[in-house]
């Protein structure tokens, strides 16, 4: 298979930058050819991003996490922690949201990774990644139709539940405090309680 290279070049003066972007299959193939083994490498509008060594406040919420979406959602939902998700949407990407709830049934996800058609929600813990998570990726899964998308920001301690996706952003954005209660829309009679 051969690469084809797209690039865009900016200049300033005596200097030109040029970046790279990448296609799935491209992206695909450099997974396949064991470029990314020792990383954790997200494919985003065509740019790779590498995602940096998780501090133990990130640690800490993505093991909450994981824990009260197991004991909740077990039976109703696919939990899907760091796992490979596939946007559809042109132009494809390839993310590992910190959680996703998928549709059921996990034999779905045996032979292929699970899409943006399969996500009931995507869930981001946002320190570092706080920027890219509000504009980036919330315009890419709000792009691939994915009905809800929650942001965990670690320098505040809230909740940003995004829902109903219009284009590339979300018609409604609600913040939660620590204590109140939050559901999926997916699962309205499961009351969670925003929690540190």
């Amino acid at each position: 298979m051969t690469l084809t290279l797209e690039r865009e070049t900016k200049t300033v003066p005596h200097l030109e930058i040029t970046r790279r972007r990448f296609t799935f299959a491209e992206f695909e193939q450099m997974s396949e050819m064991g470029l990314f083994a020792s990383e954790h490498v997200e494919l985003l509008n065509g740019e790779l991003f590498v995602k940096g060594m998780q501090g133990p406040k990130h640690a800490r919420a993505i093991r909450h996490l994981n824990r009260i979406f197991s004991e909740v959602f077990t039976d109703k939902a696919v939990i899907s922690p760091q796992l490979p998700l596939v946007l559809l949407s042109p132009p494809p990407d390839f993310v590992e949201p910190d959680m996703a709830l998928l549709r059921l049934p996990e034999t779905l996800y045996d032979d292929q990774n699970p899409t943006s058609a399969d996500a009931l929600l995507v869930f981001e813990v946002s320190d570092s990644t706080l920027e890219r998570d509000q504009t980036e990726k919330l315009r890419a899964y709000a792009r691939n139709q994915i009905p809800e998308y929650w942001i965990w920001n670690l320098h505040t301690n809230q909740l940003l539940v995004n829902r109903k996706p219009d284009g590339e952003d979300y018609l409604e954005t609600h913040k939660y405090k620590v204590g109140q209660v939050v559901t999926a829309l997916e699962f309205p009679d499961i009351p969670l309680e925003w929690w540190v």
